[in-house]
């Protein structure tokens, strides 16, 4: 991640988890990084493909104008500039052709992967393969907290089911205001279990921390999530035994090796138990900042 990214000083770049959206610096990173190494300009018989890559520039414009219902123009077709045109036509989609784009051409080419199969010293031609091109999808979109990845089928994917994909939006949506503190920590807690390279032990301390900060700033005299917790138990706004059961969530987080504090044991913690956590945390938030409106 880049200087102006990593400190926010870039006004374009949200330093948060990606998922309905694809911005322009995005679209262009994976131009340059991932698409252009694989381009030939096709079509013309004064222009040779020696690398023998696997995607014709003058096809892609025509397959990708074809999917978004496009008009194909004089420039898409001229060897000269089909390139500048491709690259211009993937700036311009929406950010969801985006993502239609990077699964087409994986689907391209996965096609054409045969292709290679009877040349002397196919070994060479690893980084024109499907692997190779997910990885770097992958890759790319994990080092900039986008929400999605490709999976071996070729189809992005998110790492969470979609009704609870719905319900931690929702709740980052309430993270507003007075609870924007909150909001960070649960970015957090999303980005370290969504992204291909997970980190669930941190994933559940965000978590939690999210939950201990709203709390925090709904009983601003106590000093910890076990005393804001007490203090919800004598109002009685929430039921006392659905109290009990964060209580006992905050414990097992306190005591589980490597997830709040450091340990001399083997973190057993896996994917999932980060994902019953924020579906947990999600909607205790929710329905701690509804119940005391």
């Amino acid at each position: 991640m880049k200087f102006s990214h990593r400190f926010g000083f870039d006004p374009e770049y949200k330093n948060e988890p990606i998922s309905q959206d694809a911005p322009n610096w995005l679209k262009n990173m994976f131009f340059l990084k991932v698409l252009e190494p694989l381009l030939y300009v096709d079509g013309d018989s004064r222009v040779s493909n020696n690398e023998q890559k696997p995607l014709g520039v003058k096809y892609l414009i025509e397959r990708l104008c074809a999917e978004n219902g496009q008009e194909t123009d004089q420039e898409d077709y001229d060897s000269w500039t089909c390139w500048d045109a491709l690259k211009f036509r993937m700036g311009a989609l929406e950010w969801y052709q985006f993502y239609d784009a990077v699964e087409i051409i994986g689907e391209i080419i996965k096609a054409n992967e045969y292709l290679y199969s009877d040349i002397l010293g196919s070994n060479d031609f690893e980084s024109f393969m499907y692997a190779s091109y997910r990885q770097k999808v992958n890759d790319l979109f994990s080092q900039h907290k986008v929400q999605w990845k490709l999976s071996e089928s070729g189809c992005l994917e998110s790492s969470l089911p979609k009704d609870l994909e719905i319900r931690v939006q929702q709740t980052d949506n309430q993270l507003k205001d007075q609870f924007e503190p909150a909001r960070k920590h649960y970015a957090k807690a999303r980005a370290y279990i969504l992204s291909p390279s997970t980190d669930p032990e941190n994933s559940i301390k965000e978590s939690v921390s999210a939950v201990e900060s709203v709390c925090k700033a709904l009983y601003p005299k106590t000093a910890t999530l076990g005393d804001a917790l007490k203090s919800m138990k004598k109002e009685q706004v929430i039921s006392p035994m659905l109290i009990t059961v964060f209580e006992k969530f905050y414990a097992y987080t306190n005591s589980e090796p490597a997830v709040r504090h450091g340990s001399d044991k083997e973190s057993k913690v896996l994917e999932y138990d980060a994902e019953l956590a924020l579906h947990m945390s999600a909607a205790f938030i929710r329905t701690i900042i509804q119940r005391r409106r």
